[in-house]
């Protein structure tokens, strides 16, 4: 079963892009699969999902997109950011600015 080592390869570079971008959080990686990669994605899936669960990398979900060929490669990563102060921040309505100003 060569897919939990490209399970393992999967998790590894997605950590490695993770520590680029601290304190964001994968949400999400995309892989495609192609048909003739010897590769099967219901196991790939499989494999990363125990290789994830119980850890604090567990909210991450793989996508398999599964075109014809024989490419086996990450697509994308989906990261989610930390809130800035700024963000976090409520902006009060009605501050007296924006709308009605300057009229009389």
């Amino acid at each position: 079963m060569h897919e939990l080592s490209v399970a393992q390869a999967i998790l590894d570079a997605v950590k490695g892009e993770a520590e680029k971008h601290p304190g964001a959080r994968p949400l999400r990686v995309g892989v495609r699969v192609g048909e003739l990669s010897g590769v099967n994605p219901d196991s790939l899936s499989f494999c990363f999902e125990c290789l994830v669960q119980g850890t604090e990398w567990e909210p991450l979900v793989m996508h398999l997109d599964c075109p014809g060929g024989e490419e086996l490669e990450l697509a994308y990563l989906e990261l989610e950011e930390p809130a800035t102060d700024l963000e976090e921040r409520p902006v009060a309505p009605g501050n007296g600015k924006g709308q009605g100003e300057g009229e009389s």
